[in-house]
């Protein structure tokens, strides 16, 4: 096992464990540390944003799968993202 295989759960789950992060320190101060009626509506307001963003940016299924598809996407005046893995 090498350090990169540790890595990979962190990476892949990062925006859901930064998201989870954030709101647990929310609460901790407005909630935990000073019971406010802002923190009690802060709080769960910061946790249904970041659902709502992680739905809303969390990638979908490819909609191209071959490479004639590829060189067809770009340039044909919508924004094309490409995404290249590679092993090295």
């Amino acid at each position: 096992m090498t350090l990169l295989d540790l890595y990979k759960p962190i990476r892949r789950y990062s925006y859901p464990l930064t998201a989870v992060l954030v709101v647990l320190a929310l609460a901790y101060f407005f909630v935990y540390k000073k019971v406010s009626l802002l923190g009690a509506v802060l709080v769960p307001a910061a946790a249904a944003a970041c659902w709502f963003l992680w739905l809303k940016l969390r990638p979908g299924t490819s909609e191209i799968t071959r490479a004639e598809q590829v060189l067809a996407a770009i340039g044909n005046g919508r924004p094309t993202f490409l995404n290249v893995y590679s092993n090295y």
